[in-house]
This record gives structure tokens, sequence and C-alpha cells, in this order.
């Protein structure tokens, strides 16, 4: 049975063009996503990863350890494992990667607090395990929608910025991927900014604009209503949300982030997910060892059901937490969309600006004609650019 208008807008939230219920249907047209496609191998853990108990009794901000990774001309990289506090204030490893032009002087640096769409809820996920992740943007393969790299990140360290990138709790470093938890991934960038603002020889300062795509764009939005209390000693000076995540979904269905998100949540809120099939719960476990594309795949060897087609009360209560908009943010927000985008719905930016702005924030949507959930990155470059950079001025 496919849903009705309505509902494909309320599900935008986790990124699907076609979306089916779950009463044993499968939903395998998902944009991206191609089931006849050579699957691409997920990456692999290496002994970086392993945090070994280290981020035990220390602050959020600490470095536990780093190493080079190339770096595009001029600059030099590190990968980089740090402590990170979740929703909950527990301690918790995270990596992710710090770029840093060589520019001398004594110069103090801005900094580009990237924040990445979704890959996936498994370790094997994280963009840092990419050979060469500091680079700009590069999707892996035409029939795997996973990213690893920065948008325009040689234009951003040119213009002097030095750019951190997470890979969120849980991707990477030990711990379960708390996805679409909002809170939680916002600390993970401003702590990874609080790493680089302790590194030898980058001279990272305590301005900083946060730019996020899609999960990402949820995460930005979150920065900036985290950050007054959660890092004060920083001054947000911008946020950039590219077509962000940012509604309730109205019940499960079979879709693949639906697992990585139960997953999540049980993690984060202790929800029981008793709405979920043996079949669903198969895939929730799946959620944790594969990257999204392969949980996409995992979806398609199974018939179902895999949900009894309603959200718990408990998990209501969760995803309610996690409605960006609802509070003051610190600074302007730019939000830019294509009209064409058919993974997160116009219509749930439009929601988001009407709710942030009833909250008395600054906020700014940009459309873009004729573009889609990709096409508008390239397409909207220079306006991010630019309004980045002058949001440095004021």
């Amino acid at each position: 049975m496919s849903l009705n208008p309505l509902a494909r807008s309320i599900c935008s939230l986790l990124f699907a063009s076609t979306l089916l219920l779950s009463h044993g249907v499968q939903a395998q047209n998902i944009q991206g996503f191609d089931p006849k496609g050579k699957s691409v191998a997920d990456f692999s853990l290496t002994p970086f990863y392993e945090a070994n108990l280290d981020y035990v009794g220390r602050k959020p901000g600490e470095v536990i350890k780093s190493e080079v990774i190339p770096a595009p001309a001029g600059a030099s990289a590190w990968r980089v494992m740090y402590v990170s506090r979740t929703w909950d204030e527990r301690l918790v490893p995270v990596t992710g990667i710090v770029v840093a032009p060589k520019i001398g002087g004594g110069k103090v640096h801005p900094i580009l607090n990237w924040l990445h769409g979704t890959t996936g809820g498994s370790r094997t996920s994280a963009p840092s395990m990419a050979p060469n992740p500091a680079q700009n943007q590069v999707q892996r393969s035409p029939i795997a929608p996973i990213d690893y790299g920065v948008p325009y990140l040689t234009d951003f360290l040119k213009r002097g910025f030095v750019v951190v990138a997470t890979d969120y709790y849980g991707q990477g470093g030990p711990g379960v991927h708390q996805y679409m938890v909002g809170s939680t991934a916002a600390r993970n960038g401003l702590d990874l900014v609080r790493a680089a603002r302790t590194m030898k020889d980058i001279a990272a300062g305590p301005d900083v604009t946060t730019f996020g795509w899609s999960q990402g764009g949820h995460a930005a939005i979150f920065t900036s209503e985290e950050q007054p209390i959660y890092a004060p000693e920083l001054r947000l000076r911008g946020i950039v949300a590219i077509a962000p995540g940012t509604t309730l979904i109205a019940q499960p269905i079979n879709i693949p982030h639906v697992y990585v998100l139960a997953r999540g949540y049980r993690d984060a809120y202790g929800v029981p997910l008793s709405e979920f099939t043996a079949d669903g719960k198969r895939m929730i476990d799946a959620a944790g060892s594969v990257s999204i594309s392969g949980l996409f795949r995992e979806s398609l060897t199974m018939k179902g059901p895999f949900s009894t087609g309603e959200w718990s009360q408990e998990m209501k209560r969760a995803l309610a937490l996690n409605v960006p908009g609802n509070r003051t943010s610190a600074a302007p927000i730019l939000i830019v969309h294509g009209t064409l985008d058919n993974v997160v719905m116009p219509g749930s930016t439009k929601e988001l600006a009407l709710r942030s702005a009833k909250n008395g924030n600054s906020i700014k949507v940009s459309w873009y004609p004729g573009q889609d959930h990709r096409t508008v990155v390239d397409q909207a470059r220079k306006e991010i650019i630019d309004w980045v950079c002058d949001g440095l001025k004021h």
C-alpha cells in the first residue's frame, strides 16, 4: 500500500523517495539505491578506531590520539579520536578528521564544522575511514549513495578556514550510532571543534560556522540550539543546512534508515522496539554491522512483515525530542533546498522555517528550481561560501 502525499511529507525525515508501508512490502525504489547494481564494500576497521577506555575521566574535546593523513595541496590533515558526550552526558570516544591550511604568520583561523549526511549505523560507515577522507566530497559509487569528504573543502581552505568533520558517535569509534539524535550529533561536532583548537600548529580560533547536509543538516540546526550552553567558549557565526531532515515520521516503514534510527533510539532512549517483528529486529541488528547501502540489500532478502505499522508511545516521545527549530538558535541560519528533492521533501523545510521563525530565529531559505537532493550541493556552492565568509564580517 503506497503512502499518501501527506504521509510522504511527514516521512521526509528519513530520506526516501518512494516510501512503502512495512506490511510485507519491500521498499526497493529508494533514490540512489540500485538493487541490481554491484555492491560496494564497506570500509574496514583499523586499530586506530579502538578506544580501550582511554576516554574515561577526560573532558569533552580532549584528543585521545591522531594520525597524519593525505591532505590537499597547501594543507595538513589528521584523523583524530577525541572525547565527546551523548545527549544524556555519557562520555564517549568519537572519530573524525581535521584539515588545516598551511598559513604562517600566527594567523588565527576560523573553523568550518562539517556534519555529514547518512552513511549508515555501523562503525564501518565512518567517512574518516576512507583512504583519503580529506578531499572535496565524493560519492563512493553511482549505486551507493554514501559520501565522504567535505563539500567545497579546498575553497574553504583557500579562504583560511580550519575544517573539521566528525564521524558521529558509533561510526568509527566503539558504540552505537545515535542516528537522528540531534543533541548527540551536535555535541560530537562541537567537541571536534574543541579538539582542533588544542592541536599544535593549527591556530584555530573561537569563530565557528556549522555546515551540514541531510542528516547533517538536522544536526547543524541542533548545533545552533546546543552551543550556547554546551560550548559557550565558542562563537557560532552561522548555520548552513542543505535539505535538512526536520519532521516526525508517521509510522515505521520498510526503508533501511528506519532500522538505523530504531537501533540508535534504543541506545539513546531505551525504547523497547515492540512495534517490530522478528524480521524487523533482524534488520535492526544488521544496521550495526553494515552501511546504509548494505542494509538496503539485506532488506531485499526478507519478505516481512517488518513491523506492526504503528510507533509505540515511547518511540513517539523520542521522535518528538528530535524536531529542530523548537528552540532559540545561537546564530543565523541558511537553508538551501532543491525544488525537485524527493529524498527530503521541500514541504518539511517550509514547516521548519515557520517553526523556527516563530521562535525568534533569523532564518533564510534559498530554493533552487530544478535541483534535487544531490545536485543542489554543487549548485549552491557560491551562495554558501559567500554566506559563510560574510558571516565572519559581522
